[in-house]
């Protein structure tokens, strides 16, 4: 008889043991490995979000050194550079003569005469200098220079002249730019300054052709600022926020860069009164450079806030008459119908009287203020409403009535041309 081991049924037999064996081996080595993997996975995704973090994060603040760099290219401040000596002048005309030219044109006017009218062309001249915008060169000058011209050409300073044409002009801040047909080694643009910083008393440099003689500088002070004139060529308007300075400005002239001791343009030579001493008057170059970009893409600028009133300075005399305490503000005296102003609720007056020799419209409101700031009288309310506001946009007027005092907003329209 042969022994036999007789095995349980629920007990394997030795072979069939150790590959059971080997098999659970397997599956727990594939199970960590597995693991292992998903891990890793996982682990290699939080890496990659982190780095992708790290990228926005970089990302954001180049875009925010960028955005803070632009912001700091918009309006360029004027720099403190003190000039006190004539060869410093010197050295500031020798490094901003080659951007000013002569702006010549013919112009077509009407002339009077015992045998009727008759249409003439009349030789203009002028001042402008070079800026560069979007990577190109332009000269800019006065719109009364080339208005209604026919034919422009610019002298550089190296004496080369070309011919030039209108590509936009705004009579309301009589300021023109040109395009130029001239090799780009004539063109040495000037910096644009922020002319709101400029200071009465601050040394000023005005470059032109006064009377033809071209490349002459004159030297005074900012005089006075927020003036407003009235200029024929902004008729019915005037020009606000105008620079006043002592600095001599004589026909032709006008264009020309008036600048700062750091060699930037702090204003647009434009006007003179006639038979003064010292009295010139120069568009600020925030109002350029405000400008610039619609002068060029668009051939205008229609953006000046109208507000459809006229006002008057108030002072002693208007105050006694109309038996109020203010002395200072605007009054109003018309308010035209259907206007921004009237359809707010902005009151014109009523009575008319002759007050310290002048006719005005007594009972209308008086403006103390317009978005906060003190308005002490009719320039500083225009020059204000010039220089922060433009069409489209809201202002509120604190105004004086009937013993209270009321803030109005009002909706700043377009200027009718």
């Amino acid at each position: 008889m042969f022994n036999q081991t007789i095995y349980p049924p629920s007990q394997p037999k030795p072979s069939n043991r150790l590959f059971l064996a080997v098999i659970v081996l397997i599956a727990l080595v594939a199970g960590f490995s597995v693991a292992y993997l998903a891990f890793n996975f996982e682990l290699t995704g939080v890496r990659l979000q982190e780095q992708k973090l790290e990228n926005e994060v970089s990302s954001l603040e180049s875009t925010q050194a960028a955005l803070v760099k632009l912001a700091s290219l918009q309006v360029q401040p004027i720099q403190q550079v003190t000039y006190t000596t004539p060869s410093n002048y010197t050295q500031l005309y020798q490094e901003t003569v080659r951007s000013v030219v002569v702006v010549m044109d013919e112009q077509i006017s009407t002339v009077e005469s015992i045998f009727g009218s008759s249409v003439q062309t009349v030789p203009v001249l002028g001042s402008g200098f070079v800026v560069e915008y979007n990577n190109s060169y332009y000269v800019v000058t006065n719109d009364h220079v080339i208005a209604n011209s026919t034919n422009i050409s610019v002298t550089f300073y190296d004496g080369n002249s070309y011919p030039a044409q209108v590509v936009g002009a705004d009579r309301f801040s009589d300021i023109a730019v040109l395009k130029v047909a001239a090799p780009l080694s004539e063109f040495y643009p000037l910096v644009l300054a922020n002319s709101s910083q400029l200071q009465v008393g601050q040394t000023v440099v005005a470059i032109g052709n006064p009377y033809g003689l071209a490349s002459t500088l004159t030297v005074g002070v900012v005089s006075a600022t927020n003036r407003v004139i009235d200029d024929p060529t902004a008729n019915p308007y005037p020009i606000a926020g105008v620079i006043q300075t002592s600095a001599p400005i004589n026909p032709g002239n006008s264009g020309g860069p008036l600048l700062d001791l750091a060699g930037q343009v702090v204003g647009v030579t434009t006007a003179i009164i006639a038979n003064s001493q010292g009295l010139g008057f120069a568009i600020p170059s925030n109002i350029l450079a405000r400008e610039l970009p619609m002068l060029i893409t668009t051939g205008e600028y229609n953006l000046h806030p109208y507000f459809g009133f006229s006002v008057v300075s108030m002072n002693l005399y208007l105050a006694q008459a109309m038996n109020v305490s203010l002395t200072h503000g605007v009054l109003v005296e018309q308010v035209t119908p259907n206007g921004p102003a009237a359809k707010a609720g902005i009151r014109g007056g009523t009575i008319q009287e002759e007050v310290y020799g002048q006719q005005v419209l007594l009972g209308g409101d008086i403006i103390v203020a317009v978005n906060g700031t003190p308005v002490n009288d009719e320039d500083s309310l225009l020059s204000y409403l010039e220089l922060n506001v433009m069409a489209g946009q809201s202002v509120v007027f604190t105004v004086y009535r009937s013993g209270e005092y009321l803030n109005i907003s009002v909706t700043a329209g377009y200027r009718p041309s």
